[in-house]
């Protein structure tokens, strides 16, 4: 199958709200975040996506277009794939059918617990969800996992306010629930 590999630099979106999916993107290297602008200072991140992960798969199966920008928060590489030679991909192998299937339901339950966490009024828990979900299963050990986010970012991703989660994190702290080293949040 052919595939195409594009290297982004300084541009701001490999797709823009309100376009018309056309390709199965994937990113090989950097990251890129997913997100909407409510005014020119207020932005509101949907996710945030590194390597290995696909963006924007989900609406190549749909009539519906982009809800979201995919806006490149360093350099980054991406494979590019038109849509019909993904679905051609998906029609000639069951167990690339069967993983691209996994990686959707994996996509859609964190949106759901995180959807569900946007409801609390509770910082701490809407902070916490996020955390649980960027740390894994994989790494239990407490302070392990560095946030690779700033405060800022995070203030976006959960739509807090930036004092709110620098307030939270600092109550965190004294419950034992994060470190702070270096201005480094340790989950």
């Amino acid at each position: 199958m052919e595939q195409i590999l594009f290297n982004y630099k300084n541009l701001s979106c490999s797709f823009e709200e309100d376009n018309a999916p056309v390709y199965y993107f994937q990113i090989k290297t950097g990251k890129i975040k997913l997100t909407n602008f409510q005014t020119k200072k207020k932005e509101f991140i949907q996710s945030i996506h590194e390597e290995g992960d696909s963006i924007g798969e989900i609406f190549l199966f749909s009539k519906y277009k982009y809800p979201v920008n995919a806006v490149l928060m360093e350099d980054c590489t991406i494979f590019r794939l038109e849509h019909s030679k993904l679905l051609k991909l998906l029609a000639s192998d069951f167990e690339i059918q069967m993983k691209f299937l996994h990686y959707l339901a994996e996509r859609s339950y964190y949106s759901c617990i995180f959807l569900n966490s946007l409801t609390s009024e509770d910082s701490t828990h809407q902070l916490l969800t996020v955390l649980n979900n960027l740390k894994g299963s994989q790494n239990k050990e407490r302070y392990s996992y560095k946030i690779p986010y700033t405060r800022k970012e995070l203030a976006f991703l959960t739509g807090l306010r930036i004092e709110t989660v620098i307030r939270t994190f600092k109550r965190m702290e004294s419950e034992n629930l994060i470190k702070i080293i270096k201005g480094r949040v340790y989950y």
